[in-house]
């Protein structure tokens, strides 16, 4: 508001300057003009007076009437070298008065003019940057008040009810999506405890039937349906943990250390629930470049996203076929790659790799679509991203990187 006083009072100032030099300048060339004239005539009927003093009061008398002089006179003073482009009766400082006073004036209106379009486009910067810097913080998630002082500008009051209506609505979806994790939390809870109850059931039962398989042949046919009984209620307990872990991380309740830790003892980790699979394929297993490079995050986490991504190379890798991690280090990012020697991503396939329950055209019968979904959400967590494609051999390859500044 005092800003846009200020600007006023300059164009108001220079208004009121120009039209007084104005006024000044018309008051001034008025007086001078009758006084040059006046003396003009006084010149003449002097030199009348002085010439034919008996004829004077004639001259006077005609003078006065004014009927047709200005013709004949302007004659006569040719005939004796005073035309108009030869001789002016006004002096030269008259003449330059009466062009600099207009151009003087000229001159300030315009310095006015000057001084109050900077005035105003300093105004308009400083606005710009304020707006600015307020929609900056706003995107990092900082809904402070915007207005200070009531400037009454339209796009300021806009802007702030636009914030006003954006802050209520993230709220609203942080409560929701709370109210969704806790949800699942405990749904996730309540289908732990039945699928825990059924597997101690499953393992009591499958000890029974094996204590009594000599007994009774159908003892064995039991035995069979209980283990698989069991595979799906272990698939039950990982699909839950899953749902949940993913549910928290949408709602960003999910904790996360920040702690230093060794990136090729987090690999190892992540591969050890894998290794009794791919010894029994053959698959031939490597980590190189790993040594010495440590990383910042979760320990955990970071080792549940590698083995979802593990497990799905494990899963598409055929018998006597190969895994390797290769990793890179440098003053920006560490690049993890996991690459395997099966039969590649389907070109269908490879955009929607990690959506959420997306089964791919090479998926196992068993898969939820949810393992690369969950790794993708932890690793841009821990403040990097995975993408994948298939390499120049034809397999899979999943390309990870984990920036070093937060």
């Amino acid at each position: 508001m005092r800003d846009k006083k200020k600007g006023n009072g300059i164009l108001i100032c220079g208004a009121a300057l120009s039209i007084c030099l104005c006024v000044l300048a018309g008051s001034v060339i008025l007086h001078l003009s009758e006084t040059f004239i006046r003396s003009g005539i006084a010149d003449m009927a002097g030199a009348v007076g002085i010439a034919a003093p008996e004829r004077f009061g004639d001259v006077m008398h005609l003078y006065k009437s004014g009927d047709g002089l200005e013709g004949v006179g302007e004659e006569i003073l040719g005939q004796y070298g005073y035309g108009r482009g030869v001789y002016s009766f006004a002096p030269a400082w008259f003449v330059a008065a009466a062009y600099a006073i207009p151009f003087g004036m000229l001159q300030i209106m315009l310095f006015s003019f000057g001084l109050y379009w900077r005035h105003k486009t300093k105004e308009a910067e400083k606005r710009t940057a304020a707006l600015s810097g307020y929609l900056d913080r706003i995107m990092e998630g900082q809904y402070d008040t915007l207005m200070q002082h009531d400037t009454g500008s339209e796009l300021e009051d806009s802007i702030y009810k636009a914030v006003v209506l954006l802050r209520e609505e993230r709220e609203q979806a942080q409560g929701a999506k709370k109210n969704l994790a806790d949800n699942m939390a405990d749904l996730s809870h309540q289908l732990k405890t039945p699928a825990a109850s059924i597997g101690l059931t499953l393992s009591l039962l499958k000890k029974k039937a094996w204590d009594e398989r000599d007994k009774d042949d159908s003892k064995n046919v039991i035995l069979e349906d209980i283990g698989r009984m069991e595979g799906q209620v272990s698939r039950l307990q990982q699909l839950v943990g899953s749902m949940l872990t993913l549910s928290r991380l949408d709602a960003g309740v999910l904790e996360l250390e920040e702690k230093e830790f060794d990136l090729e003892e987090m690999l190892v980790d992540a591969v050890q629930p894998f290794v009794r699979q791919m010894e029994e394929k053959g698959v031939c297993f490597g980590i190189q470049g790993a040594d010495g490079i440590s990383l910042s995050g979760d320990f955990g986490w970071c080792s549940e996203a590698f083995g979802n991504i593990i497990k799905n190379c494990v899963e598409h890798t055929p018998e006597g076929g190969d895994i390797s991690i290769v990793c890179r280090d440098n003053p920006i990012y560490t690049e993890i790659v996991i690459q395997d020697s099966g039969r590649g991503f389907d070109g269908a396939d490879l955009p929607r790799l990690f959506e959420r329950f997306y089964r791919g055209a090479g998926s196992s019968k068993d898969s939820a679509g949810i393992g690369l979904a969950l790794a993708k959400s932890i690793i841009e967590k821990e403040n990097g991203t995975v993408t994948a494609e298939n390499t120049e051999t034809g397999g899979a390859g999943f390309y990870i990187k984990f920036y070093h500044c937060h």
